[in-house]
C-alpha cells in the first residue's frame, strides 16, 4: 500500500514516517499545522528579544544591576539549552504532540508568572520556568515538521518555519517597545496568554501525533545533569566574571550561606573550567552509553550526517554574534542615543523586514545554487553588515544609519537561516527527528547564551575600561569633587538608562550626606555634568562598537564553517526520507 493510499483510508502509517498516526483529516490539516507551529515558534523567539526592549524599564522598577538585566535574558536561553535534548527524546518516546501541549501549557504558566513578578529575584525564576516551556516545545515543532511533510512540500515547510524565526528575533522588540511603552513590561509577557490559549486549541484539532515505535523508554537522568549543570556552570562563571573577578575577587561570593573559601582566587575560573570538565565527562558519558546499545540523550552517532555535523557547529557560532549583538544594540539605542522601547523596535524593523523578503528568496535561489551557498552567502552578508557597524558606532551616529545597517544584516540573516534549517536535518531518518532537531536547538541555543554571557561581558568590560581612561583624562572630573565617586558613576554608566548628568547633577550628588549635599547643591556643576556625559556616552559607544565587533568574529568564522556543509539538489532532499540510515563508512 503507498503514503497515497494510507492517506486517504486515514490507515495509520508505520516506518515510512517514523510511526506517525495519518488519518486523512490531518493531513488535509497539515497547513494549518504548520501555521499553528509557526506561531508557537515565533513566540518562544519573540520572548527571547523582547526582553531586550524593556531591560530599562525592569531595572528601573526593580532598582537592579545591569548583571540582574543580564540574567533575566540569558537564564532563558540558558534553562532552554540545558534541558532541550531530554524534551526531543521523549518526544520521540511518548508522542510529540503530547509534548508540545504540555510545552505550550508550562510556558503560559510562565508568562503569567512574569509578567506577576514581585522582585528581579521571582522574575528571574519565572523567566527560567519559561525557559522550561519554550525547551519542550520548540523541538516538537521542528520534529512534526519533519514527520509532517515530505518532498517538495518539506522545503517549502522548512522555508515557512526557519523565516517565522528570523522574523520573529526582530518583530519582537517591535512588539514589546510598543505594550512598553502603552502599558509597561509586564504586558509584554501577558499577552502571551491569550495567542498560547489559541495554540493549545489549535494543536489539538489539526496536528496529529507521532512517534518513534522503535526507540526505548529510557531516561538519561546522568547525561542530563551532567550537560545541564555543565552548560550552568559554564555560563554563570562567563557573566559572574565582571561582577566577582575573572581572577582576583573582586567581592564575597557565598551559596546558600557558604561564603567561598579562597582570599587569593575567585570562584570564575574554577566554575568555568568546571563547566567544560563537565561537558567533557557528558560526551565521554553518552558515548559509552551507545557503544553499549543504550539510548543516549544526545545520541553523538548522528554526527557522522555530514550536514548535521557543520550545520550544528555553524549554527552555534552564528547564535553566538546574532543573539548577543541584538541584546547590546537594544541597550545601546535607549541607553545612548535615547529611545523609547517603542522607538527601538521601530528602529529594528529594517531587520525584521529584510529578513522576510530574503528567507524566499533564498528557496529559490537554493533550487538553483543548491542550499549550502545561499547560507554562506548570507552569513557573509550578516559579517559585513556587523563589520562597518562598529566602525561607525560613536555617540553622534545617526539611528537611520544604525537601522539603514541592521537592515543588510537582515538581509543576510533571512538568505541563512532558513535554508541552514533545512540542511541541518536533511539526511537525518525521520524516527530520529525529535532527538536530532532537539541536538540542533540546544547547541543553537547554548550559542544564545554564551552570546549574551561573551559580548555582554565585552560590552562592559570595554565600557568600564574606556570610562576610567577618560574620566582620568578629563580635567574637569579628575580635579573635581567628583572623582571621589568615580565607582558611582561608572555603576550609572554600566545602566541602560538614558541619564543626563547635568539634570543629575543639579539635584545634588548621588548617596552624598544631606548636609555635604546641601553645601554642594549650591555650586554648579553643569561643566562637570556635561564632561560626565560625554566620557559616559563615549564609553558606551566603545563598548557597543567592540561587541559588534565581537558579533562580526562570530559570524565570519560561522561564514569559514559553513563552507563545510553538503550541497544537495532538490532530489536528493526527497529521497532522503525514505533513505534508510547510512552506516559508519557512507555517512562520511
Amino acid at each position: 500500500m503507498t503514503m497515497k493510499q494510507k492517506i486517504e483510508r486515514g490507515v495509520a502509517s508505520g516506518s515510512e514516517d517514523g510511526g506517525v498516526e495519518i488519518g486523512s483529516q490531518h493531513h488535509n490539516r497539515r497547513w494549518i499545522a504548520l501555521l499553528i507551529l509557526s506561531l508557537s515558534l515565533m513566540l518562544v523567539i519573540m520572548d527571547g528579544t523582547i526582553v531586550n526592549v524593556a531591560i530599562p524599564s525592569i531595572t528601573q522598577d526593580f532598582n537592579s544591576t545591569f548583571r540582574d538585566a543580564e540574567w533575566v535574558n540569558t537564564v532563558y536561553s540558558l534553562v532552554f539549552a540545558a534541558t532541550l535534548i531530554l524534551w526531543g527524546k521523549i518526544g520521540d518516546q511518548y508522542g510529540r504532540r503530547r509534548l508540545f501541549l504540555i510545552g505550550v501549557l508550562i510556558f503560559g504558566a510562565g508568562s503569567a508568572l512574569v509578567g506577576a513578578s514581585s522582585s528581579v529575584g521571582m522574575l528571574v525564576a519565572m523567566r527560567a520556568l519559561q525557559g522550561l516551556g519554550a525547551a519542550i516545545l520548540s523541538p516538537s515543532t521542528l520534529s512534526i515538521v519533519t514527520t509532517t511533510f515530505h518532498g517538495r512540500e518539506r522545503g517549502i515547510a522548512f522555508g515557512i518555519w526557519g523565516a517565522t524565526a528570523g522574523v520573529a528575533a526582530a518583530l519582537g522588540p517591535l512588539l514589546g517597545g510598543w505594550v512598553v511603552d502603552h502599558a509597561s513590561w509586564r504586558w509584554a509577557f501577558f499577552i502571551n496568554i491569550p495567542i498560547v490559549i489559541a495554540a493549545f486549541g489549535g494543536a489539538l484539532w489539526a496536528i496529529r501525533e507521532s512517534r518513534d515505535p522503535e526507540t526505548r523508554r529510557y531516561f538519561d537522568v546522568p547525561g542530563t545533569l551532567l550537560g545541564g549543570v555543565g552548560l550552568a556552570t559554564l555560563v554563570f562563571g562567563i557573566i559572574e566574571g565582571q561582577s566577582y573577578g575573572w581572577w582576583k575577587p573582586a567581592r564575597d561570593f557565598s551559596v546558600l550561606g557558604a561564603a567561598w573559601p579562597l582570599d587569593s582566587v575567585s570562584f570564575v575560573p574554577f566554575s568555568i573550567v568546571g563547566g567544560l570538565i563537565l561537558l567533557a565527562i557528558f560526551t565521554w558519558y553518552e558515548r559509552r552509553l551507545e557503544r553499549a546499545g543504550v539510548e543516549p540523550i544526545f545520541e553523538f552517532g548522528l554526527l557522522r550526517f555530514r550536514g548535521y555535523r557543520y550545520g550544528m557547529i555553524t549554527g552555534m557560532i552564528v547564535n553566538l554574534g546574532e543573539i548577543g549583538v541584538l541584546f547590546a544594540v537594544s541597550l545601546f539605542l535607549q541607553g545612548t542615543k535615547g529611545l523609547s522601547a517603542f522607538e527601538t523596535g521601530l528602529a529594528l524593523l529594517p531587520l525584521a523586514a529584510a529578513a522576510f523578503v530574503a528567507a524566499p528568496l533564498a528557496g529559490a535561489f537554493s533550487a538553483r545554487l543548491g542550499p549550502k551557498w545561499i547560507v554562506t552567502a548570507g552569513m557573509v552578508i550578516e559579517a559585513i553588515a556587523l563589520l562597518i557597524l562598529s566602525q561607525l558606532i560613536d555617540p553622534a551616529v545617526s539611528v537611520k544609519t544604525v537601522a539603514a545597517m541592521l537592515g543588510v544584516y537582515g538581509l543576510g540573516l533571512g538568505l541563512a537561516i532558513a535554508q541552514l534549517t533545512n540542511l541541518v536535518l536533511y539526511d537525518i531518518p525521520a524516527s530520529k527527528a525529535g532527538i536530532a532537531s532537539g541536538g540542533n536547538s540546544t547547541i543553537r541555543q547554548v550559542g544564545s547564551a554564551l552570546g549574551i554571557a561573551i559580548i555582554g561581558t565585552v560590552l562592559t568590560t570595554t565600557t568600564a575600561a574606556h570610562f576610567k581612561a577618560e574620566f582620568a583624562a578629563t580635567d574637569a572630573l579628575a580635579a573635581s569633587p567628583l572623582a571621589a565617586m568615580e565607582p558611582a558613576w561608572l555603576e550609572m554608566a554600566k545602566q541602560p538608562v538614558n541619564f543626563d548628568f547635568v539634570e543629575v547633577l543639579s539635584g545634588g550628588i548621588p548617596g552624598a550626606d544631606a548636609a555635604i549635599g546641601q553645601l554642594l547643591s549650591a555650586i554648579d556643576f553643569t561643566p562637570q555634568g556635561e564632561a560626565l556625559n560625554r566620557v559616559v556616552y563615549d564609553a558606551r559607544s566603545e563598548g557597543m562598537a567592540r561587541a559588534a565587533l565581537a558579533g562580526f568574529a562570530f559570524i565570519a568564522i560561522g561564514a569559514l564553517s559553513s563552507l563545510a556543509l553538503p550541497n544537495p539538489r532538490e532530489g536528493a532532499r526527497e529521497s532522503a526520507v525514505a533513505r534508510p540510515a547510512p552506516t559508519e563508512a557512507t555517512a562520511r
